[in-house]
C-alpha cells in the first residue's frame, strides 16, 4: 500500500507546486500541506509496519480518495481533471485486491494473477494519461504565456496610447496657444487698420466740416454785427423822435420802429444760436488732443443733441422728433475726451433719426417719432442710454452693426463707419457699448463709462 500513499503524495506535491503559478484560496494550501504530512506519515508507518495492515490500507485508500475527490470537485482545480483520473485504474485494482483479500483469501489466491495483470494494464493506463496530461499542461502553459504576452503587449499599447494622448494634448494646447496669439495679433492688426480708416475718414470729415463752418461763420458774423448795429440805430432814432411834433404819422412810425426792433432782437437771438452751432462744428472738426478732462456730461449731451436735431432739420428730408433728455442732475463731472465723445452722441442720434424716418414712411401719421437720452450715476460707473421708438434691428444683423462699413442704408446714403467709430471711441474711454432692440418697437444703445 506504499504505492497508494506515494500516489497521494505525488498528487499533493504537484498541486502545491502548481499553486505557485496560480492564486489558490488559502484553505486549499492548508489541504495540500496537511495531506502531504498525512501521506508522509502513512509511508513511514508502512515501511516500519507499525499499524495493522487492514487499518493502514484503509487509511491509504481514504487519503487518496480524498485527494482525487478534491481535484474533481474544486473549481480552481478543474484544469487538473485529467491528472485526477490518471491513477484511478491503479487505485481501483488495489482496492479490489484489498476487498477480495480481506473478505475471501481463497478467492484472492485464484484471481491474484489476474489482478496482477490488471495492475500492469492500470500502470500502462496511468503512464499514458500522465503523458497526455503533460501534453495538455504544456499547451495550457503555452496558451497562458501567449495570453500573458498579449496582456503585456496590450498594457504596452495602452501606455503608448496614453503617452500619445498626452503628447497630442500638449501639442493641441500649444497649437491653441499659438492660435490665440495669432488671433490676438490679427485682431490687433484689424483694430489698427480700423483706427487708420477711422482717422482718415474723420480727418476728411473734419476738414470738410471746418471749411463749411468757416464759410457759414463769415456771413453769420455780418448778420449778427449788422443786427446789433441796427438796434443801436433804432435807439438813436428813438431818442430823436421826441423832437418831432405829435401826429398820427409819428405814432405809426414809433410802432414800426418797435416792430423792427423786435425783429432785430429775434434775428440777433437766432443768429447767436447759429453761431453756437457753428462753434460746435468747428470744435468737432478739430478733433481731440487725446487728453481726458473733467467734463459736464449732461451739458455735452444737451449741446450735441441740439446740434444733431438742427442738423437733421437742415436735411432735405426732415422729420418731427420729440427729443426727451432724462439727465441725472447729480451726475459729477466725468473725465472724457469731449471732442471724441461728442461724435458718439451725434452718431447715435443721427442713426436714430434715420431709422425713425424709415419707419415714419411706412407707419403713417399715427406714428410719433421719439428719442430719449438718459444719464444715471451708478456709483463706480456712469450710464448713458440713447433709445428710439424706430423699427428696431432684425436679429440676423444685430451682431454686424458695429462692424466697419456695414450699413443698413440704401445706396450711398451710409458709409457704415458711424457705429464702428462710436464703438472704438467708447472702448478708448474704457467703456462698453451694448445694443438692445426689439424689431418693430425700439432700439436702445447702452454705454457704461468708468468713473475716473
Amino acid at each position: 500500500m506504499i504505492l497508494i500513499n506515494l500516489i497521494s503524495l505525488s498528487l499533493l506535491y504537484y498541486l502545491k507546486k502548481s499553486s505557485g503559478a496560480r492564486e489558490f484560496p488559502e484553505h486549499l494550501h492548508r489541504y495540500f500541506k496537511y495531506g502531504m504530512i498525512a501521506a508522509g506519515v502513512l509511508i513511514a508507518l508502512g515501511i516500519v509496519h507499525a499499524p495493522p495492515e487492514i487499518l493502514f490500507e484503509l487509511l491509504s485508500f481514504v487519503l487518496v480518495g480524498a485527494v482525487v475527490y478534491l481535484m474533481l470537485n474544486t473549481p480552481e482545480l478543474s484544469y487538473l481533471k485529467t491528472l485526477a483520473i490518471t491513477p484511478l485504474p491503479i487505485i481501483g485494482v488495489r482496492l479490489l485486491e484489498y476487498v477480495i483479500k480481506t473478505l475471501s483469501p481463497a478467492i484472492f489466491d485464484i484471481v491474484e494473477n489476474y489482478l496482477d495483470a490488471a495492475g500492469v494494464f492500470a500502470f500502462i493506463w496511468a503512464v499514458t494519461m500522465w503523458l497526455n496530461h503533460r501534453k495538455q499542461m504544456k499547451e495550457i502553459e503555452i496558451e497562458r504565456i501567449i495570453t500573458k504576452e498579449q496582456e503585456r503587449q496590450l498594457r504596452t499599447t495602452e501606455e503608448q496610447k496614453n503617452q500619445l494622448e498626452t503628447l497630442v494634448a500638449e501639442r493641441t494646447k500649444e497649437i491653441l496657444s499659438q492660435k490665440e496669439e495669432l488671433q490676438y495679433a490679427l485682431d490687433h492688426l484689424r483694430s489698427t487698420q480700423e483706427q487708420l480708416i477711422q482717422q482718415e475718414k474723420l480727418a476728411s470729415l473734419g476738414q470738410l466740416t471746418a471749411g463749411i463752418a468757416h464759410e457759414i461763420k463769415n456771413p453769420l458774423n455780418f448778420v449778427n454785427n449788422f443786427s446789433e448795429l441796427s438796434v443801436d440805430f433804432l435807439q438813436e432814432i428813438s431818442e430823436e423822435m421826441p423832437k418831432i411834433p405829435d401826429s398820427p404819422e409819428k405814432e405809426n412810425i414809433l410802432d414800426l420802429l418797435e416792430n423792427v426792433k423786435s425783429n432785430l432782437g429775434k434775428i440777433r437771438h437766432h443768429g447767436s444760436r447759429a453761431d453756437s452751432i457753428v462753434r460746435s462744428m468747428l470744435m468737432h472738426s478739430r478733433g481731440g488732443s487725446g487728453t481726458m478732462d473733467p467734463t459736464d456730461l449732461n451739458a455735452l449731451i444737451r449741446e450735441y443733441s441740439n446740434l444733431a436735431f438742427h442738423g437733421m432739420r437742415a436735411n432735405p428730408n426732415p422729420i418731427n422728433v420729440d427729443i426727451q433728455l432724462s439727465l441725472d442732475e447729480t451726475l459729477p463731472k466725468v473725465k472724457l475726451n469731449a471732442e471724441d465723445f461728442s461724435r458718439v452722441i451725434l452718431n447715435l442720434l443721427k442713426n436714430a433719426f434715420d431709422a425713425m424716418r424709415d419707419k415714419l414712411a411706412t407707419a403713417g401719421s399715427d406714428y410719433k417719432a421719439r428719442v430719449e437720452v438718459r444719464t444715471q450715476d451708478l456709483g463706480d460707473k456712469v450710464l448713458v442710454e440713447v433709445e428710439d421708438n424706430g423699427p428696431g434691428v432684425p436679429d440676423h444683423i444685430k451682431d454686424k452693426l458695429l462692424m466697419p462699413f456695414f450699413t443698413t442704408k440704401k445706396g450711398t446714403e451710409g458709409t457704415g463707419l458711424g457705429l464702428s467709430i462710436t464703438h472704438d471711441i467708447v472702448n478708448s474711454h474704457e467703456g462698453t457699448l451694448e445694443i438692445s432692440t426689439e424689431e418693430g418697437k425700439f432700439t436702445r444703445f447702452t454705454i457704461l463709462l468708468p468713473k475716473r
